[in-house]
Formats: structure tokens, sequence, C-alpha cells
């Protein structure tokens, strides 16, 4: 490196970093930067989210913008600080409406500053930059640390003391309200309501259970939506039913947190809404159904009725098929199989066949055998309800014994 790379000073006595090797950190800002989203997600786990959330794109672009902004600042000090304190007072604004403190945000900053300072030694030997450059350029790197934390404090100042953040216990505790059993009347419910920022309460409202390891982004929320997050079991109340703008809404904010739609009643109803969404999210939780996120509880209905009472329902399946007990465990097993895809799925034998992987004429066997075993019940409408009900029921116990075995310590 030449002479050239020797700091120069403005008439403040700010040290400036040289363009040309501003320009070589500047090469190795596109690593730099993975690697501290990277760091971030593995040290800090509110920020390690899923790629393309609402909380990805913020870090990323926050991260771009700062080390960009620093560079520029390191370079030129007339270059103006407006874009960067802006930035950081976002985001200290965005830890505030998330009900966090700035740790995490500091902690963050930090983290930022001890790769890009790794980084920069690297560079530096590598180029034979002077000593006392590098010197210099970690000074600068730890005013804009403080700096950044500064503008940062200032958000975090400033929304902590906005109206809308002040109500936002108000607005937890009409929708507790909204939920409590037995139902508190209408005229409580508008009395809080006015309380809470002049709630205007829908005519039907949507809860959604989220899992309590999901994480939630409030700032994505659109304002209507009431929020508790501080139980240990969240949820959300959306007012009326979930659109394709409410649903987008909801994952952004949600990202792929495991969550539940609940059914969309009426707002009297909305504990109900809560309490079936929960029960889906439980189902979810022990493998009965497909996990995910935003699962519509409308579209397991039928599970949740028929597993709302396992020992009634295994009972129920005992009767229906105890003159088959004296029967080997396989034999029992194969009998009851083809029974539950005939009683399910009305499918010919053909079809049960190919379904099993057995011949028809086996199907057709084992057929005219449970007539033999089972009687007038295959025939009678109510017996044969309430036989598919059981049958259902027996294979969804099955698929959650499947589920528990192969989860780790099952």
């Amino acid at each position: 490196m030449s002479q050239a790379l020797e700091l120069s000073e403005t008439s403040e006595g700010h040290a400036i970093i040289p363009a040309e090797f501003a320009e070589l950190l500047r090469a190795q800002l596109g690593d730099v930067i993975n690697d501290v989203i990277a760091e971030i997600r593995r040290t800090i786990p509110e920020y390690n989210r899923p790629e393309d959330s609402a909380y990805d794109q913020i870090l990323r672009l926050s991260a771009e913008m700062l080390f960009n902004g620093f560079l520029d600042a390191a370079a030129d000090p007339a270059v103006s600080s407006t874009q960067r304190d802006e930035t950081c007072r976002a985001l200290g604004h965005f830890e505030a409406v998330e009900g966090r403190s700035l740790d995490h945000l500091q902690a963050a900053y930090r983290v930022a500053f001890h790769i890009a300072w790794r980084r920069t030694v690297i560079v530096a030997e590598r180029e034979g930059v002077p000593t006392s450059v590098v010197s210099d350029a970690v000074d600068a790197m730890l005013v804009y640390l403080d700096e950044a934390i500064a503008q940062a404090r200032i958000g975090h100042q400033q929304a902590s003391g906005q109206a809308d953040l002040r109500r936002r216990g108000d607005r937890r505790r009409l929708l507790q309200l909204i939920l409590q059993q037995p139902a508190v009347v209408r005229e409580a419910i508008e009395e809080a309501a006015k309380t809470a920022c002049w709630w205007p309460l829908p005519e039907s409202a949507t809860l959604v259970a989220v899992h309590p390891d999901g994480h939630c982004t409030r700032s994505a929320l659109d304002a209507d939506v009431l929020v508790d997050l501080d139980d240990g079991e969240p949820c959300l109340l959306v007012p009326g039913p979930i659109t394709e703008a409410r649903a987008s809404m909801l994952r952004a904010a949600l990202s792929d947190a495991s969550c539940v739609l609940g059914l969309t009643l009426p707002l009297e109803r909305a504990a109900h809404s809560l309490r079936w969404a929960r029960r889906v999210l439980a189902l979810a939780e022990e493998g009965i159904i497909r996990d995910g996120s935003l699962i519509p509880c409308e579209e397991h209905l039928v599970t949740m009725w028929l597993m709302s009472d396992p020992a009634l329902m295994e009972e129920l399946a005992r009767r229906h098929l105890a003159p088959l007990d004296h029967m080997s465990d396989g034999h029992r097993r194969r009998l009851i199989e083809t029974l539950a895809e005939s009683v399910t799925t009305h499918a010919t034998a053909v079809e049960i066949g190919e379904r099993l992987k057995v011949h028809p004429q086996t199907v057709r066997y084992r057929l005219r055998q449970l007539e033999g075993y089972l009687g007038d019940g295959l025939e009678d409408p109510d017996s044969r309800f309430s036989l598919e009900a059981a049958l259902r029921a027996t294979a969804l116990r099955r698929r959650r014994a499947l589920g528990r075995r192969g989860t780790p310590g099952g």
C-alpha cells in the first residue's frame, strides 16, 4: 500500500478512512453481511426467523444500510447521517413495538462490530495496510456504533411514549374480556373497547391460536387485530373473516409459526373459536393432523369431534369389534383394516384391494367373514354410522401413536 493510505484529518479532527481502503472493505460487504446475519440468528433467538420473513427483510436491509453508511461516512465525514439516524431510530421503535428492551438490538450491533473488525484486520494484513490506518478504522467503527445505539435509544423512547403502545395493555385486557367464560354482557365489552382506543366492535371475529414457541411480528399486524402474546397460550383476534388480505397479513406476522385459524363466529362466541383452534393445534402437535402455519380449523372439525373423548370412542370400537376378539392379532388386524376401508370409503372390492395391495378375491373373502361375525350391524344405518366413527377414531389414535414413536424420546 502506498502512502496515500495514511489517514487525513478534517477540520474537526475526525479521521477519514482513505477511499482506496474503504473500497477494499466495501468489496467484502456481501460476505460480511451474510456472516453477521447468520451469527445474529445463531446467538439471538428472538431474531432467528425464517428467510423472507419480515424479520429477515428488516435485518438484511438494516445491515446493508448501516455498513454502507459507515463506509460512506468514514471516507467522507461530510456525508449526511440522516439515513443512518432514521434507520436506527426505526429499529429502536420496532423493538419497542415488539415489547422488548434494546438489549437484543445492542447485542446484534456488537455482533456486527466484531465481525466487521475481524474482516477489516484480515483485509489490512493481506493488502499491507498500515497499522495506524486499521487502528483509526476500528476507532471510527466504535464511534459509529455508539451513535447508532444512541439513535436507536431515541426511537425506542419515542415509541414507548406513544399512546398506541401505552394502550397495548388495554387492548390485551379487552381481548381477555371478550374471551371470558361465562361471557360478559356486551355493554361491558363496549365500554372496554372505548378505553382501548375506541376499538370498533365487529359483528364476528376469527381467533388464531399460536404455538407457544411461535414468533409474532407485532408491527406486521393490522391495527385492529387484538393480541395476547404474553400468555402461555398466545392468540390473536382478527375482526371478521379471514380474507386473502388478512391471510397475507398473518403470514407476514407469523411467518412459519405453527398456528390455527379458528372458525369465524359472532363476537360473543369468540371463546369457542379459540377453544377449538387450540384443540386443533394440540392435534397437530400430537401428529394426528399435519402441522403447519395458518391451519384452517374448519377442515378438521370431524377429527376434533372424534378425538374429543378418546376413552368413549375406544369403548365404542371395543363393543363393535368384540366378536373378533378370539382371533389372532394378525388376522384381527387384517379384518379390521379391510372393514375400515369398506365402511369409511364404500369402495368396491377391487378398489379396496388396490388400496390394501391384496387381491380383490381376498377382500371379498374377508368381507364375508366380517358379515358372519358382525351380523346385521353392518346393515343397520345407526350401527354402521357408529361403527364408522369408531373405526375413524381408531385410525386417528394409531396415527398419534406412530407420531409419538417417531419422536425422539417417545
